[in-house]
């Protein structure tokens, strides 16, 4: 059935089948503990989640979303899969955390003592990750106090320590990663607890280059949804999950000389065939490609012309035959044999491709539809 609403986000499940085998096949045997935070990269967590774990043991150990609300978003859809909490638990929500069976990650020792209280209070035993900072300088235990960190852990009757992890601030720097998965080790090494928790520090990047970064577990994100931030070559290839598509709205011919949109940034340098297309920043797509992007038409190459609008963006069609009000564009994905990539948008505006993924599937005024959903 043709979709009612001018912009459209295209979530192929085939293609999210497709990049989990190539991710299976590139770390062997270790448990994948999948990123869906904010809402899958714009792909909608609940259908993500689902097709991930419809897989069985073959799909997913485990769920990773940033904050309680995300989690009780998947609970609520019926998710039964372990979920952790990558931001930790506020101690204010602690009593939800211990609910319904969250995972959260800890290094503060007010979240954990909150944790500890309400756990041992409903007297139900929960299972918390230590987070490790080893050189990306956002959360995590310092390595010099993680020792006594994890002995504070630890005297919390109701709490166990189900795993252990860290993050990589640079996967395309070898030494620097080399470091840190050395400092990693070394905190491993000093633990006094018999079986060693299972350890995870390999993002998506780590995860498709880095065998020395597995460790018993990987948390993938990126990969899934078809794009790699790493700037090596890949072992496998990767197939974009969304697409998006525009209607235009309007076509107009204009003479020459006839500034575009607000603030007449471009001016036509010929009689030109303009289109009005029905997406803006309000749905996700940057202002920053304003006289930068480009769109596909009819599988020919249509450039973004003007500013930018909240919810219009214009596009030069000239010489492009059979253009008419109503015809989809591409805004984003396969068109043809072509194909405009997140990454492709994300360098022209001097950003990245989760960035773009976020802003176009969450965006205001697009209707998100699955593909290969059976």
């Amino acid at each position: 059935m043709e979709s009612l609403s001018d912009c459209i986000v295209e979530i192929d499940l085939a293609a999210l089948d497709h990049n989990l085998t190539q991710l299976r096949a590139q770390i062997g045997g270790r448990q994948i503990l999948a990123v869906v935070k904010a809402d899958a990269y714009g792909h909608g967590a609940v259908a993500v989640s689902k097709r991930l774990l419809r897989r069985g043991s073959a799909g997913v150990a485990m769920l990773c979303v940033a904050d309680v609300d995300e989690a009780l978003s998947l609970r609520a859809a019926g998710i039964r899969k372990p979920i952790l909490l990558l931001t930790g638990c506020p101690a204010a929500r602690a009593d939800e955390v211990v609910h319904h069976r969250l995972t959260p990650v800890v290094f503060d020792l007010a979240s954990l003592s909150a944790l500890g209280r309400e756990a041992a209070k409903r007297r139900k035993p929960i299972g918390v990750h230590v987070k490790i900072d080893t050189g990306m300088g956002r959360l995590g235990v310092p390595l010099s106090e993680a020792a006594d960190f994890l002995d504070a852990v630890r005297a919390h009757r109701a709490i166990r320590v189900e795993g252990i992890l860290s993050h990589l601030a640079d996967a395309d720097d070898r030494d620097f990663t080399r470091r840190q998965i050395a400092d990693f080790r070394g905190v491993i090494g000093t633990l006094k607890m018999q079986p060693v928790p299972p350890c995870h520090m390999a993002n998506s990047a780590a995860a498709l280059t880095n065998d020395a970064a597995h460790f018993d577990r990987v948390r993938p994100g990126l990969a899934l949804y078809g794009y790699s931030s790493t700037r090596r070559k890949l072992p496998m290839s990767l197939r974009p999950v969304m697409r998006v598509r525009a209607r235009i709205l309007m076509l107009k011919r204009v003479p020459p000389n006839t500034p575009i949109s607000y603030g007449r940034t471009w001016v036509t340098r010929r009689a030109s065939d303009i289109a009005v297309v029905a997406i803006g920043y309000a749905d996700g797509y940057p202002r920053a490609l304003s006289n930068q992007g480009e769109m596909r038409v009819r599988g020919r190459r249509a450039p973004v012309v003007g500013r930018v609008c909240m919810d219009m963006t214009m596009i030069d069609v000239t010489g492009i035959p059979g253009v008419r009000v109503g015809d989809w564009v591409t805004v984003l994905g396969q068109d043809g044999p072509r194909q405009i990539g997140a990454d492709d948008l994300a360098r022209r505006c001097d950003t990245i491709a989760y960035e773009i993924l976020c802003r176009l599937g969450r965006g205001g005024g697009n209707a998100r539809v699955y593909l290969n959903a059976d």
